[in-house]
């Protein structure tokens, strides 16, 4: 107790001297001018010029009439631009307020309107998100009249109790809370870290976290404040095995700050891939979870140099960290304790009365000092529960003191150790999670009675189980699309028990011993489960189950409804390139996470070939590979005095009866680079079944001639219109089929086609475009991130309606695109059609689409994402919309 006390005499002492942090790193700026203080995609930005753009956006701030302690959201990307913004609001006087795009649009709109945010620093990609409000105001931080101000130094006095940023945490009520962090708290918490870890100015910082994750506030603020470099993750993700390992030695990071969910994964892959920890690290501070002391000892394995290794511990409201342990070389104990708290914290052991508990006996965890949070925004009941002022033994006034909810004892060393929960609060992948809130939303849902979500633990790996009492019928996968519209993706249960009635004790709560175990809950799917039939899918199910930890797998579940997460798949990549050899891209996995799909993926590089193949045996497979591929021969038409480039895929085998044709019509811009390899391959597909198929490239695009200023939809549906009639006319051609894909589906439905070709056998529109002006801005938005955010090229470009993605999209193209409607489908005189909607085509597009008279609508399990910004670079794989085209066209 006595250290508790002279803990807090030292808090006392560096009250009454701090700074804010402006005005220490306005300090830091004077002693190195000229060193780099961020790097990003290869540009680096200096402490001078970090100071000079911070500054003119504080005076774009104050001039246009910002106050102190107003609260401006911050809805960006990792990147330079983000820590400028941040460091700017702060400079005004004003407070930031990190908003997560990966939220869903209500929980956004909530959080917002709680915290009085008139104006949002806003990546032109995210401003969709935000459009159902007409109060807003989004700034684009591309806009020059940003960063025309004042460069100098402001005259601005900022309090201690000044008000620096709000972060939002999940909430029991049903609702996120909002943390109120002080410049003091933020001061009292940057000078701890820099002691402790014994920042350096050549330190190479990390900033791995998302901006919402107080973990990116340990990463970028203390490294300001000794003059070392912080360097932003990129936005692309990198094709090595080991992603993390990569960007460390590419980058020669010094200082790593990491979730303890993602340093398991990390120390798990490096093992099994035999690889050692980077050289170049010399600090490395894992926070959020319980350390597993195996992970500890098999990292200590991986290590081949010193480094200063911190299992640190601390809630939002404690200002990011407020105890840290770190071990020396002679400690080997079962549990690691999380430590000792940070110079200008305190921490108390309490119990029911609460007294300081006697010895080593378990009691509740509570922090005190400057670094404390103001409290909850607008929520004074929170704030009088969490934040007490307690006097305690030996003090002569009161402490204020902070409520963590964590049980905990003192071990002899002085340590403390973690000894659970008082409530039901959850750390899973290093978020805190009230279940409250989670079933908070369930209920709402009609079908539900009532719910209670837990957290279980399978070899390490936590997922979170929800209780349902149905009223009504509803299954998993449609809870879960439920929740996902509402709540953050990890927030989101993974397995569900449903009961006819929760278990109650004689004083009417839950009896939680009385419910079934976890144990017997069942897997959110979307379909019934199909079971592998290859060699290769077998491979990957029993891969898939050994990371999931789901005894059955089915080739049509969705890996991130099993409860597989990013950290996840880089496990199920090291198996694959364990058991294949062959390193499938990250990329290709996000876009197919199924095992049917990835299958698909796999297949095009021979995996399964175990031992070396001789010649002549693998001349053998190559003949008859061969032999099953269609002859291709090209062809060219004239179009509006176009000349149109085009391949001819003859029927592999001829068939017995007339022979039909089929056309398919591609899709534009990035989604034409998207589909292109599954059409080439379901052209081969459809030759191999007797069919003659025409690919081609409209006017203006590809191979195909046109002045690209002029090219319009009336040209298009003349192209399509010159290629149908080409097909009619191959030698005993009967019949003449069109398969469109988005735009070309559309195109196929236009009148200028039907005026000029309407004699189609068989029309099939597969994710067609429905309103061409939504179509458009989903297209405008998704795109900002490609050219302006530096993901493609090393300085901002803007985007224009002329340019999307290096695509020409002139005003007569996109006149023509706005007026496509939902009623264009009506027009077609095909004698068979039919409309083939992808299951989620996209998270920001859904179809509601009343289906024409004589046309048959069908539902395929593929999941596209044409809209989502995480897949715009990626293929896809589409066995099922490949099926469902063959069905229709075998009849």
């Amino acid at each position: 107790m006595a250290n508790s006390m002279n803990q807090v005499a030292v808090c006392k002492e560096i009250t009454s001297a701090l700074a804010s942090f402006v005005e220490l790193f306005e300090q830091q700026v004077e002693r190195t001018p000229y060193a780099v203080a961020i790097e990003f995609e290869g540009k680096a930005t200096s402490y001078t010029e970090l100071n000079q753009r911070a500054n003119q956006l504080a005076s774009f701030l104050l001039l246009n009439g910002f106050e102190s302690e107003d609260r401006i959201g911050i809805c960006l990307d990792r990147s330079d631009t983000a820590i400028i913004a941040m460091l700017g609001i702060l400079k005004a006087g004003c407070a930031f307020v990190p908003l997560d795009p990966e939220f869903p649009p209500d929980r956004l709109a909530y959080i917002v309107e709680h915290a009085s945010i008139r104006t949002i620093l806003c990546d032109e990609g995210y401003r969709h998100l935000y459009s159902v409000s007409s109060q807003l105001e989004l700034i684009d931080p591309n806009d020059p009249a940003l960063w025309e101000g004042n460069s100098g130094n402001h005259e601005l006095n900022l309090a201690p109790d000044a008000l620096a940023y709000v972060m939002y945490t999940s909430g029991s009520t049903g609702k996120p809370k909002g943390v109120q962090i002080e410049h003091r708290s933020l001061t009292t918490y940057c000078l701890a870290d820099v002691e402790l870890y014994k920042l350096q100015p050549d330190d190479r910082t990390l900033q791995f976290s998302t901006l919402n994750f107080d973990v990116a506030i340990e990463e970028i603020y203390p490294p300001l404040l000794v003059g070392s470099a912080v360097v932003v993750r990129p936005r692309v993700r990198a094709n090595a095995a080991i992603e993390l390992s990569h960007l460390v030695e590419s980058n020669a990071i010094t200082a790593l700050h990491i979730a303890t969910a993602y340093w398991n994964e990390w120390v798990d892959l490096m093992a099994a891939s035999q690889v050692r920890v980077p050289a170049s690290l010399r600090l490395v501070i894992v926070t959020g979870e319980k350390i597993s002391v195996e992970h500890y000892r098999r990292w200590l394995s991986l290590c081949d140099h010193k480094i200063l290794w911190c299992n640190a511990y601390g809630p939002t409201e404690t200002t990011v960290t407020c105890t840290a342990f770190i071990p020396d070389d002679s400690w080997d104990e079962p549990q690691m304790p999380i430590g000792k708290p940070l110079p200008g914290y305190t921490a108390f052991i309490l119990d029911d009365q609460l007294k300081p508990v006697v010895g080593n006996d378990t009691g509740a965890l509570f922090i005190g000092g400057p670094a404390l949070a103001r409290g909850y925004l607008d929520r004074p009941d929170l704030t009088e529960r969490a934040f007490l002022h307690v006097t305690l033994p030996g003090s002569e006034e009161p402490q204020r003191i902070y409520r963590t909810g964590d049980l905990a004892r003192w071990l002899p060393s002085g340590d403390i150790e973690f000894a659970g929960r008082v409530d039901h609060q959850m750390k899973v992948g290093s978020y805190r999670i009230e279940p409250g809130e989670i079933e908070s939303v369930i209920h709402q849902n009609p079908s539900v009675r009532e719910s209670l979500v837990v957290c279980d633990e399978v070899q390490g790996q936590k997922y979170l189980v929800a209780y349902v009492v149905r009223n009504g019928a509803i299954e998993s996968s449609e809870i879960v699309a439920y929740l996902r519209e509402r709540l953050p993706v990890y927030m989101v249960p993974t397995r569900y028990i449903f009961i006819e009635a929760m278990p109650k004790t004689i004083n009417g709560k839950i009896d939680r011993r009385a419910l079934p175990p976890a144990s017997t809950a069942e897997l959110a799917r979307e379909s019934d489960k199909r079971e592998a039939t290859s060699d290769l899918e077998r491979e990957l199910v029993k891969i898939w189950s050994s990371v999931l930890n789901v005894p059955e797998v089915g080739i049509d579940d969705d890996f991130f409804l099993l409860g597989g997460s990013s950290l996840l798949v880089t496990r199920v990549i090291a198996q694959i390139t364990s058991r294949f050899k062959y390193a499938i891209p990250v990329r290709d996995f996000f876009a197919n996470p199924t095992i049917a799909s990835l299958a698909l993926q796999l297949q095009s590089v021979d995996v399964m070939a175990n031992t070396p193949v001789g010649s002549e045996q693998h001349a053998q497979i190559s003949r008859r590979l061969r032999s099953r591929l269609p002859k291709i021969i090209p062809f060219e038409l004239d179009s509006l005095s176009c000349k149109l480039a085009g391949i001819h895929y003859p029927p592999v085998e001829q068939a017995a009866s007339k022979r039909q044709a089929i056309v398919i019509a591609p899709a534009y811009g990035h989604e034409y680079a998207r589909s292109h390899r599954n059409l080439q391959q379901l052209a081969i597909l459809l030759a191999q079944s007797g069919l003659d198929v025409l690919r081609f490239d409209y006017a203006g695009t590809g191979n195909s001639e046109g002045d690209h200023e002029r090219i319009s939809c009336h040209q298009w549906s003349h192209d399509l219109a010159a290629v149908l009639r080409f097909a009619k006319q191959l030698p005993g051609v009967a019949g003449v089929h069109a398969l469109g894909i988005r735009l070309g589906a559309s195109l196929l439905c236009s009148a200028d086609l039907q005026s000029q070709f309407n004699e189609i056998d068989q029309l099939i529109c597969w994710d067609p475009v429905i309103d061409g002006s939504e179509y458009l801005q989903a297209i405008d938005a998704f795109h900002y991130r490609e050219l302006s955010g530096l993901t493609r090229f090393l300085s901002r470009r803007s985007a224009s309606g002329q340019e999307r993605l290096g695509y020409a999209w002139p005003p007569s193209l996109a006149d023509g695109i706005k007026c496509i409607q939902a009623d264009c489908f009506a027009r077609s005189t095909a004698r068979m059609k039919s409309l083939i909607f992808s299951e989620r085509q996209s998270t920001s597009e859904r179809i509601e689409i009343q289906i024409p008279v004589g046309w048959q609508s069908r539902t395929v399990d593929d999941e596209i994402y044409w809209n989502d910004q995480a897949y715009i670079s990626s293929a896809f794989a589409s066995p099922s919309v490949f099926r469902t085209v063959l069905e229709l066209l075998q009849g």
